[in-house]
Formats: structure tokens, sequence, C-alpha cells
């Protein structure tokens, strides 16, 4: 399957190596926005707590990420996500729809 991948870590300054932002778009127009974290990183945001929880269950719970990854590398997430793609497993709920996008001013 024909895909672009935009990766966050390419794009902004420093060595980010934990979590980034992903857009998939296909050959079809179709985009698909993905928050992705390094395995590593579940610790530590395990350990900071879900933010959204009350304090007695800080540690009880988390949000997941939309996908989780050994590493940030281009070598590593693009054949993730073509495999994601070609076995009909990204997630649906990260499709960009038009109702996705900012009205228009």
């Amino acid at each position: 399957m024909d895909f672009n991948v935009w990766l966050e870590t390419e794009h902004v300054g420093g060595d980010i190596d934990d979590f980034c932002n992903v857009l998939v778009t296909l050959a079809s127009g179709e985009k698909y926005a993905l928050s992705v974290w390094t395995f590593a990183f579940f610790d530590v945001a395990r350990n900071r707590g879900e933010d959204l929880a009350s304090p007695a269950l800080a540690l009880s719970y988390m949000l997941p990420p939309d996908l989780f990854v050994t590493d940030l590398s281009r070598a590593t997430l693009q054949p993730v996500i073509g495999e994601l793609l070609d076995r009909g497993l990204m997630p649906a709920d990260c499709l960009v729809t038009d109702d996705d996008r900012p009205p228009e001013q």
C-alpha cells in the first residue's frame, strides 16, 4: 500500500525518544493521526499517574496512546505502519474526517 508518514520527531528541535505524533497519508487522500509511545515511556507515564484520574485512582489506570513501538525512528515506524495498513489494523478512530478539521473562517 502506498502511504506517506510525517513524524513529529523530524520537525522539532531536540532529541525526542519517548512519544510523538504521526500523520499517515494514504495515496487515496485518507489521513490517520496517531499518538505513538515507546515501550520505555509506558513506565514513565504510569509513574506520573493519570492526570485525569482522581487522586485515589491516579496509579490505577492511564489512557493509552494509539500505538506502542520499540522506538520512534522512521526505520521502525514506516514498516509498522505499513503492516497495520496491509492487515487492516490501523485504529479506525485515528482516521481524520471532516468532523475533525477546524471550521474554515
